[in-house]
């Protein structure tokens, strides 16, 4: 296979990534509108489609580093920057493409990790609820995990 088409070949790769991205981040944002509304009910189906789309970026994750690995490119961005330079010169699409995947997967990793603050913050509300019925009811004594009693 000539070294052409197997750049075109990574290139649709790339193209099926961006895609995917896009689409978690789509549901990334769905998912943090419903925890600010406090609707809850949407999030099994978020749960299965955000872990379908994973486990195809892995794949795609994967096929990309077997890639790179397979043409010499250390795992690293600087080296990967520069094998783009170096084989795609005249190749822009190809080196935008790279770009804004790395741009929409910083975007898809604070999400989720404002996502996370988010269920944090309702786990700690939900902890201090059930520590205050706990206390009404007369049982004002809890156990933490290394056994020793708290209120």
């Amino acid at each position: 296979m000539s070294s052409d088409m197997m750049l075109a070949g990574f290139a649709s790769c790339l193209k099926i990534e961006k895609k995917l991205f896009e689409e978690l981040i789509g549901i990334l944002k769905q998912e943090e509108n419903a925890l600010t509304q406090s609707s809850f009910y949407k999030f099994d189906d978020f749960v299965s489609r955000k872990t379908s789309l994973l486990e195809q970026l892995s794949q795609l994750d994967s096929k990309r580093n077997q890639y790179f690995k397979n043409n010499g490119v250390a795992l690293e961005r600087k080296d990967i920057n520069h094998w783009f330079g170096m084989h795609c010169p005249n190749n822009h699409e190809t080196q935008d493409l790279w770009s804004e995947l790395l741009v929409l997967a910083d975007a898809a990793r604070k999400l989720n990790h404002t996502n996370g603050l988010i269920i944090s913050k309702y786990l700690q509300h939900n902890q201090c609820t059930f520590v205050a019925l706990q206390c009404a009811s007369g049982n004002i004594f809890l156990y933490g995990p290394s056994g020793q009693a708290y209120i």
